[in-house]
């Protein structure tokens, strides 16, 4: 759980410092991470400039939220075992198989919002989860507006992608921007079964542990229409990870 004392401002460094390490290391492990640090700058441009009602509340949602992230990448960079969903998103991004950026990305991304933040806001307000409700859903508005940014990075870096964004127009940001909303859904939804729950907490985490490395199993590649869809794309992606890692810095907000 975060520490009271800490400010997002420390969370951009720390995840600076694991997106620094892995483009030394030519290790796809930078890429969720390059592209999160992203959008926490955001989050936090957001607070400064009024965006919230409750500017101290969703900063400490943010780190807590974050630093699930921060304290799985540590435990499993140490040998540990974190959540079955971050270990199936670190492991694919360390097994040496040719994946696409976008599947990197979304592997973090399912385990951060299907898991990390129902629990995040729970922990945060476990008695009046209600309070956070509409803070929460107006960071929907600052991910809805990293949307373009996020898909011309990947573009930057892969032909084949540029040319499904051509031919898509709008319709793969729409597309996007309901998945993700539906998964910020999915995450309230357990927040308030883990407020209601309480005794079963642990037991409602594990099992929506289980069901979202499940889901990142798939977005990997466990499945026949997936591995040709990123085949499709990583072979002609024209990029080394480091590209695809400075291609997400670049993009992110000053």
């Amino acid at each position: 759980m975060g520490d009271g004392d800490r400010t997002l401002g420390r969370v951009i460094d720390d995840l600076e410092g694991i997106v620094s390490g892995a483009r030394a290391d030519y290790s796809e492990i930078g890429i969720f991470p390059a592209m999160y640090r992203s959008v926490t700058i955001a989050i936090d441009n957001g607070i400064n400039h009024g965006h919230f009602d409750d500017p101290k509340m969703i900063e400490r949602l943010a780190v807590v939220f974050a630093d699930r992230y921060l304290d799985a990448h540590r435990t499993w960079s140490i040998g540990g075992v974190p959540t079955e969903s971050w270990k199936v998103a670190f492991d694919a991004a360390t097994d040496g198989k040719r994946r696409s950026a976008a599947q990197h990305l979304l592997a973090g991304m399912n385990a951060h919002i299907n898991l990390d933040l129902g629990i995040a806001a729970w922990e945060v307000s476990p008695d009046d989860p209600a309070c956070l409700h509409d803070d929460f859903n107006r960071v929907n508005d600052i991910l809805f507006d990293r949307l373009d940014a996020n898909q011309e990075a990947l573009a930057s870096v892969s032909r084949r992608m540029t040319m499904l964004d051509r031919l898509a127009g709008r319709l793969d940001e729409r597309a996007m921007g309901m998945a993700i909303a539906k998964a910020r859904d999915r995450a309230w939804d357990l927040t308030e079964s883990l407020a209601a729950a309480r005794a079963d907490a642990d037991t409602l985490m594990t099992d929506r542990d289980h069901a979202t490395a499940a889901i990142g199993s798939a977005i990997l590649g466990n499945t026949l229409a997936i591995r040709i869809a990123s085949s499709f794309v990583a072979r002609t992606e024209g990029r080394t990870v480091v590209d695809v890692i400075d291609a997400f810095v670049a993009s992110a907000p000053a």
